[in-house]
């Protein structure tokens, strides 16, 4: 059965899985290698890593994430899923998740299990060439959050039936992967919104207002902020800190000193910014540029290590 965790924000399915070591007596199927959900209520380190054999979706459920693989960057929003391929390296930006309400999903790849949650081969392989086949971030057909509750009241019912509707629940939800989302009727207003934001975000030093972002496309304060909710799962205000704090990292990485980085971003003080870094990044300036350049250096060390042994 799943095992209660003591943080009630956290529900994990199966850790046991993700260490190699079965699960006793749980309806889950052999394919789930892990199904979870958190709520992040402020910044958590999240750290590079892969799961061989297994692809991962993140489905976000409130706010934000951004994701880095390969060196590229994959901001997803709420009512998004990212995905990482079986073995692919992958790490929240800045080694950092934001404050948010996420499902994970680590499934076993189709294309590597035969008699993957009892199809035909045939069919099998049409799931396997479709889950190749998705972009990186893709958004939600409607039922994700349904989907997912309803599996894992499944997982831990207790029914004897409770692996069978297991089962046919992993493979609706997978199969909802390659479901088009119906487009919103105001469409071409939530693209002006996007526009309006990065435009904003692109210059993290400005305080603008959210009268100045609604007058842009032409709403009323109240609708623009109910519509950016909708899209960002973040309030205006929370969205362009978090624009702020990534800027901020950059020039860090870059070298340059914290009074340096808050003045370009608008702060009146090194104090006031270095609380603002804390409260979205979970750590000082200081502490985040010390642990980063600590990774970065062993991703280095790492990369060096993988070339010799390549010689």
């Amino acid at each position: 059965m799943p095992k209660r965790q003591a943080d009630p924000h956290r529900w994990v399915l199966n850790p046991e899985r993700e260490a190699g070591r079965e699960a006793v007596a749980s309806p889950a199927p052999a394919e789930l290698v892990q199904l979870g959900r958190q709520r992040y209520a402020e910044a958590y380190p999240i750290a590079s890593h892969r799961h061989e054999g297994a692809y991962e979706f993140v489905y976000v459920e409130r706010g934000a994430v951004t994701w880095e693989v390969g060196g590229s960057l994959y901001p997803t929003l709420a009512g998004q899923w990212f995905y990482a391929n079986p073995g692919e390296l992958h790490s929240a930006r800045f080694d950092h998740m934001e404050p948010s309400r996420i499902w994970w999903l680590i499934l076993a790849d189709p294309g590597a299990r035969p008699s993957w949650l009892r199809l035909t081969e045939d069919e099998r392989s049409w799931v396997s060439g479709r889950l190749s086949g998705l972009p990186r971030v893709f958004s939600d057909a409607g039922r994700a959050c349904e989907q997912l509750t309803e599996l894992k009241t499944a997982l831990e019912s207790g029914d004897p039936a409770g692996a069978l509707i297991a089962r046919h629940g992993l493979l609706d939800i997978v199969l909802g992967f390659f479901r088009e989302p119906a487009a919103p009727s105001d469409s071409a207003l939530r693209e002006a919104i996007r526009r309006s934001v990065a435009a904003a975000a692109a210059r993290p030093e400005r305080r603008v207002t959210v009268a100045e972002m609604a007058s842009a496309v032409h709403l009323s304060e109240s609708h623009y902020f109910k519509l950016f909710r909708e899209l960002f799962g973040l309030s205006p205000a929370v969205y362009l800190d978090r624009a702020r704090m990534e800027r901020a990292c950059q020039l860090l990485r870059a070298g340059r000193s914290v009074t340096d980085a808050a003045y370009e971003l608008g702060y009146k003080t090194s104090q006031h910014f270095a609380t603002s870094f804390k409260k979205t990044i979970g750590r000082s300036p200081q502490q985040w540029r010390a642990d980063d350049g600590k990774a970065r250096g062993n991703c280095v060390g790492r990369s060096q290590e993988l070339r010799r042994g390549d010689d």
